[in-house]
């Protein structure tokens, strides 16, 4: 909303009254698709970015903050469980608000959508334990078999470096699309991929949670902001999260959350 003066507080009246009639009216205002609600989708099988526990409670980085910004906008959060690739056209159809599930910030994205960038983080190459094809970037991935999540930059990765294989004369890149992380991961661990590509954070916590069955290869690389996904142009709901953001970061809830 916009700072009021308390001198137009009978104006005001008359307004808040008119606005119970026409509800849509402030949240148009607000740069929400209804007032006093923050609507999220995410892609809730990505811990530690966001997934959904036992008791249907949205957790993980990317949860924490949002909430944590709501909060802070005294606004309720109504979350959207859909796959990733439809994440981004929900928003310019005005279906939600926010996208928020570790979605990188990207040129081509940026095209049809705003965004409002809250970390930095990389992609992370999975291999079986012991990295039996000796993986250590990108540049090892020609004439293997990648898995990754349909969407997510890390096909985008591996489609480059496939263009890149083939000019040397080396072989292709096998790109294998899934919509969720844990139907690559199930993939790699059958033999049916080399390797995942996927964001960092997600890569180390399979790799930690695989019970040895799954290794990392090679370092963190193709460090990108994420941001929250927002529409095109929605400059008062932009403004609003960033100064959510920073009243996060001010107070040390967004450090504590990182850490944990």
């Amino acid at each position: 909303g916009r700072r009021l003066h308390a001198g137009r507080a009978a104006f005001i009246g008359a307004i808040f009254a008119a606005a119970i009639a026409a509800p849509g009216a402030w949240a148009a205002d607000s740069g929400l698709l209804q007032d006093g609600t923050l609507t999220v989708a995410a892609t809730a099988s990505f811990p530690p970015i966001v997934s959904v526990d036992s008791s249907g409670q949205y957790v993980g980085i990317d949860a924490d903050i949002i909430e944590a910004i709501a909060k802070q906008l005294h606004l309720k959060v109504n979350w959207v469980n859909i796959k990733f690739e439809s994440i981004i056209p929900g928003i310019t159809a005005k279906r939600f608000d926010v996208g928020m599930t570790g979605i990188t910030d990207t040129k081509q994205r940026e095209q049809v959508v705003d965004f409002v960038n809250y970390a930095n983080v990389g992609s992370g190459i999975i291999a079986q334990k012991g990295n039996p094809k000796n993986v250590k970037g990108l540049d090892d991935l020609c004439g293997l078999i990648v898995a990754a999540e349909t969407g997510d930059v890390a096909t985008t990765y591996a489609k480059e470096q496939s263009e890149k294989c083939v000019a040397a004369g080396r072989p292709a890149v096998t790109v294998n699309e899934y919509p969720e992380a844990t139907q690559s991961l199930l993939t790699l661990e059958n033999g049916r991929a080399d390797v995942i590509i996927h964001d960092y954070p997600l890569s180390a916590y399979m790799v930690e949670h695989s019970e040895g069955k799954l290794s990392m290869a090679g370092d963190q690389f193709n460090e990108a902001p994420y941001g929250m996904a927002i529409g095109k142009g929605n400059v008062a709901l932009r403004d609003a999260l960033m100064k959510g953001l920073d009243a996060i970061i001010a107070s040390g809830e967004y450090r504590q959350i990182l850490e944990k």
